[in-house]
């Protein structure tokens, strides 16, 4: 089984926990292909060593990033890594010739093999239903619209890109990076999700899917729908936390994150991760500054409130 992903330093803690999880479900021998710009042959040698128990390799696959535009959108969520799957039919060997790609924020949580080996049927990518399948035209910007107008029309479903099983073998013959970088031109660069749109405005008309539900649960989605930990451990394949994670602790958390602290548990790194959780929960101040803001517009309200008794008291 071939797997992509892409990261940095950073990412490193958070890939480990969803490789791990990978090797621990998977019934087949995974080379995993990681996409950087900064690893060295120490951070190699680590996850190596980190996943020598399971049937897993590392394969650290160069970037050149400044192949890159500055003007592609970057922010907390969408890094200058979220870009580099972009290379992969120029980076990776061409011997590769399907892949699963998936992020780093998810655990997998069930065997892979029966989506890893399905057939294409002539598609590009097989992949999920964006935003837990809650992926409605209506919810999506200005540009996304106008982007994806055509589309619509002929009733494409918005995919999300965090997980999906790639026909390279059929892609090389028709794509390159600068597709992907003519695309960028084309929206002017004002993507809202990123590389995500891009994937999906390139390839839409040769796009499979699977069921979101099992392959790419939104956690905070489940949870919110309520569904447990239990029952996402006994049903789910594949579970994604995009947005805000479990390891930040300035978020509003849910029992669905235990289990991506179950499969954290299994690697060298739990005690780094369960320290920066405490120690980001003993130090961060955004609660207490949200707690003053809520007084403040606590006590603003109860004056109001009093001048507005005041004022019934003189009527009556």
């Amino acid at each position: 089984m071939n797997v992509i992903t892409a990261l940095n330093k950073k990412y490193i803690p958070y890939t480990l926990v969803m490789l791990t999880s990978l090797g621990i479900n998977s019934k087949e021998k995974v080379d995993a292909y990681l996409l950087h710009s900064e690893l060295t042959g120490q951070d190699e040698e680590f996850l190596q060593g980190a996943l020598d128990e399971y049937d897993v390799n590392i394969h650290l696959v160069a970037v050149d990033r400044s192949k890159f535009s500055d003007r592609l959108p970057r922010n907390d969520q969408w890094s200058i890594e979220t870009y580099f799957r972009l290379m992969m039919l120029e980076v990776l060997p061409k011997s590769v010739s399907r892949a699963l790609y998936l992020d780093g924020d998810m655990v997998i949580n069930k065997a892979l093999d029966d989506l890893y080996n399905m057939a294409f049927a002539g598609k590009e990518i097989i992949a999920c239903d964006d935003k837990g399948g809650f992926n409605q035209k209506e919810g999506y910007g200005p540009k996304h619209n106008e982007m994806f107008r055509e589309a619509y029309k002929h009733g494409y479903r918005y995919f999300n890109a965090g997980v999906m099983l790639l026909n390279l073998e059929l892609m090389r013959g028709r794509y390159s990076f600068k597709t992907y970088l003519d695309a960028f031109e084309a929206w002017d660069y004002k993507m809202e999700a990123p590389d995500q749109d891009i994937l999906n405005w390139v390839h839409w008309k040769n796009v499979g899917y699977v069921d979101f539900a099992y392959y790419d649960l939104f956690a905070r989605v489940a949870h919110t729908s309520g569904i447990t930990y239990e029952e996402v451990k006994k049903d789910v394949a594949i579970v994604h936390f995009p947005g805000a994670k479990p390891w930040e602790n300035a978020n509003y958390h849910y029992d669905i994150e235990k289990l991506w602290w179950d499969y954290a548990k299994k690697t060298p790194l739990y005690m780094r991760l369960l320290e920066e959780f405490v120690e980001s929960a003993v130090t961060d101040d955004s609660i207490e500054h949200f707690m003053r803001s809520l007084d403040e517009k606590n006590r603003t309200q109860a004056d109001l409130l009093q001048q507005l008794m005041a004022k019934v008291k003189e009527i009556m």
